[in-house]
């Protein structure tokens, strides 16, 4: 028998009590576990009072107010992380990072990175978007390379400002006024 697809999250401020967690109508926890104290979860990524279970995933809004974290094999995390470790994997390969520095490892099999145990999804993210943001620089700056020089750029103004001008009006043929 399939198992029923559930979204963990970990309550790390507090014990799972009345008023720390979202019970809606719409969406209540299927389970509820707290721990003996604060103990390590995840691969020793974070620090939990307890977890709770539910069947749809919460907004990060009921995220935030209840100081809940998700965990990385919620379905719609776990999509997130790949997609995020394809860009790091790449970046760490480029960079040349040394593999105890690492956060993720390329999985020859299937030809994709996929991230280590350690690494929480925070830690994934940031350095996902530092990655993007790397790459919106040198994006930037290939750009500006990709100017002509300036002498050139005035050349070409001139002659195009040449070009456009109207042309010069004839000369009249006035009288000549003499020594006025």
């Amino acid at each position: 028998m399939e198992k029923a697809q559930e979204y963990k999250y970990y309550s790390t401020q507090r014990p799972v009590d009345i008023g720390t967690f979202p019970n809606g109508k719409e969406n209540p926890p299927i389970r509820i576990e707290n721990y003996e104290g604060r103990i390590w979860v995840e691969h020793d990524t974070r620090l939990a009072w307890g977890e709770l279970a539910y069947a749809q995933p919460l907004s990060e809004k009921e995220l935030y107010h209840y100081e809940l974290k998700p965990s990385r094999n919620n379905p719609d995390l776990r999509r997130l992380m790949d997609a995020q470790a394809q860009a790091v994997g790449k970046w760490e390969d480029a960079g040349r990072v040394p593999e105890a520095e690492r956060l993720t490892w390329f999985y020859p099999d299937f030809g994709c990175y996929v991230v280590k145990e350690f690494v929480s999804p925070e830690r994934l993210a940031e350095c996902a978007r530092g990655v993007e943001l790397q790459q919106e620089a040198a994006g930037r700056k290939r750009a500006r390379q990709e100017k002509p020089p300036i002498a050139a750029q005035l050349r070409e103004a001139g002659k195009l400002a040449g070009e456009r001008q109207a042309p010069a009006a004839p000369k009249r043929n006035a009288p000549d006024r003499g020594d006025r």
